[in-house]
C-alpha cells in the first residue's frame, strides 16, 4: 500500500462518495470549506492506495508557523476495514508529513472523551476507537477540548527525533486559532490540560 495526496477534484469526489455516508452529517464540514482550507494551504489529504484502488483516506489541519497539525478525518472504506489498512496507514503517513512539512513534529488527534459517553455502548466505541490510535503509536496526553458541545480526549502522533518538547496547550490551541473564525473560538472552544 502506499499514501499519495489528493487533489481537490479528488477530495470533491470522496467527500461525496464516502465522507456523507462514514460521518454523521453534525460532524462533517461542508466540502466547500475543505476546499477553501485546501486553497489556501492550511489543509491537504491523503488516500491510502493498493495499487490504483482507493483503501481509505485522511484529511488534516496544518496551520502554518505550527509544530503539531490535526488529523481531521481518518476513515477506512467500508469494504477494507478490518484488514490492517488503518495500521498501514500509521505506519506511512509519519515519513509522507515530514517530508511535505519539515518544521511539523506530529499532530493531534481528537477522540470523544470516554467520560462522556451516554451509554455503554457509545462508551465501548470510544474505548475501542482510543485503544486503535494507541496501538498505532499515538500517546493519549493530558489535554482536552470542548468543541460546540463535545468533549474529545487528545491524543498525539509524535513523528520521532524531531523535538525535545513534547506536544503542548498552546500547541493545539495554534491549530483551533487557525482553524475557527474569531467568533466561533470565543463562543464554542475550550480546552484544558489535565494536572
Amino acid at each position: 500500500m502506499e499514501i499519495r495526496e489528493l487533489s481537490r477534484e479528488e477530495v470533491s469526489d470522496i467527500y461525496n462518495k464516502y465522507m456523507t455516508v462514514d460521518f454523521p452529517p453534525e460532524e462533517l464540514k461542508p466540502l466547500e470549506r475543505i476546499l477553501h482550507t485546501m486553497e489556501i494551504g492550511m489543509c491537504c489529504a491523503y488516500g491510502i492506495f493498493e495499487r490504483e484502488t482507493l483503501r481509505g483516506y485522511a484529511v488534516f489541519i496544518i496551520p502554518s508557523k505550527t509544530r503539531y497539525g490535526l488529523l481531521d478525518y481518518l476513515a477506512v472504506i467500508q469494504e477494507y476495514r478490518g484488514m490492517g489498512v488503518g495500521h498501514e496507514f500509521f505506519r506511512l503517513i509519519g515519513d509522507v508529513l515530514a517530508s511535505k512539512y519539515p518544521a511539523l513534529s506530529g499532530f493531534f488527534i481528537e477522540s470523544e472523551s470516554v467520560n462522556t459517553a451516554a451509554n455503554d455502548s457509545e462508551r465501548i466505541t470510544r474505548e475501542k476507537r482510543i485503544s486503535f490510535y494507541r496501538h498505532n503509536k499515538c500517546t493519549m496526553t493530558a489535554l482536552g477540548s470542548k468543541l460546540f458541545g463535545v468533549v474529545y480526549s487528545i491524543l498525539v502522533y509524535d513523528f520521532g527525533g524531531k523535538s525535545d518538547d513534547m506536544a503542548t496547550l498552546g500547541d493545539l490551541d495554534h491549530v483551533y486559532t487557525a482553524m475557527f473564525k474569531k467568533h466561533h473560538y470565543e463562543n464554542n472552544v475550550s480546552l484544558w490540560e489535565e494536572k
